[in-house]
């Protein structure tokens, strides 16, 4: 099915979008605030579609443990360092070192699951780092947008969405065993969604109140219309973008699938160029069109 192999393509263009609407989002709500509302709308749209679906099964409950690792890893640390590094590094840079999330599964696999790395994926993976390194040193103008600016210190933001991909990384690797018992892959998302946005929703009450946060903006002078754009975010990303995905690799062939959801630092940067009304660096296409080769290669 062609429409089967290209929602891989599909995945990635709902993630594209969904990036370049964090930064505004962002601004209006703070880091923590917007992750834990995104992650929290996510929940509830899944928890909805998984039980009118009849999709939580008993053997879900065998690997609640591994599962709330999962999700506390991967999602509550995972995209809470990922969108800290989209608010620091702009969408472009942030997207690409995310992407070093597959040259790290090959990493905690060949460690913990002790698979073999072969010459190829060792290959891959230097291809990932050198598009890295090229799109951080040279994917730069000299008179950049605001999303091209770096706020507060570049080596915390690198090391923020490094940690996003190491996060999203082990998180998968702990959802692993659920799915190979045969766990409904939208329950297994579905548990691991809901453990993420407590531990956010938790953290936010305890750290972001008023009194401790006066940065954050009242609620009550935002517009209601980013309200709107969030609840937005939350559904085109987490849950359709994932959703079309899984979708996708049961009904096709998983490696056209994969390398297609792989292209988003490359998808970003016409839609970066539509945005900002500024093209993008040579270095940032070139180092883009290295992270994804060097992830189609590993996948």
């Amino acid at each position: 099915m062609i429409l089967a192999e290209l929602s891989g393509l599909i995945a990635a263009l709902c993630w594209t979008v969904t990036s370049l609407m964090a930064p505004s989002l962002i601004k209006q709500f703070g880091t923590s605030r917007f992750n834990a509302g995104r992650i929290f709308i996510a929940s509830v749209i899944l928890i909805f579609l998984c039980v009118i679906q009849q999709r939580f099964s008993s053997t879900l409950w065998d690997y609640a443990l591994p599962l709330a690792l999962s999700g506390f890893v991967g999602i509550f640390l995972g995209d809470t360092m990922l969108f800290n590094a989209v608010h620091r590094l702009g969408p472009r840079r942030a997207g690409v070192l995310f992407a070093t999330n597959a040259p790290v599964s090959i990493l905690l696999s060949w460690l913990f699951l002790s698979e073999t790395l072969s010459l190829l994926e060792l290959l891959a993976c230097a291809i990932v780092l050198l598009g890295v390194i090229i799109a951080i040193l040279f994917g730069k103008r000299g008179a950049s947008h605001e999303w091209e600016q770096t706020k507060g210190r570049l080596w915390v933001g690198i090391l923020l969405a490094f940690g996003g991909a190491v996060g999203q990384a082990s998180g998968a690797l702990l959802a692993k065993p659920a799915l190979l018992a045969g766990v409904d892959p939208f329950a297994v998302s579905a548990f691991r969604v809901t453990v993420g946005a407590l531990a956010l929703l938790l953290v936010f009450f305890v750290y972001n109140r008023p009194r401790l946060s006066p940065e954050l903006r009242p609620l009550r002078d935002i517009p209601v219309s980013h309200f709107f754009k969030l609840a937005g975010m939350a559904t085109l990303g987490m849950v359709t973008g994932m959703s079309i995905l899984v979708w996708g690799i049961g009904n096709a062939n998983v490696g056209i699938v994969m390398t297609l959801s792989a292209t988003v630092p490359v998808l970003v940067l016409p839609g970066l160029w539509l945005t900002t009304k500024i093209r993008p660096a040579l270095g940032a296409w070139v180092g883009a069109i290295f992270v994804v080769i060097g992830a189609a290669l590993i996948i």
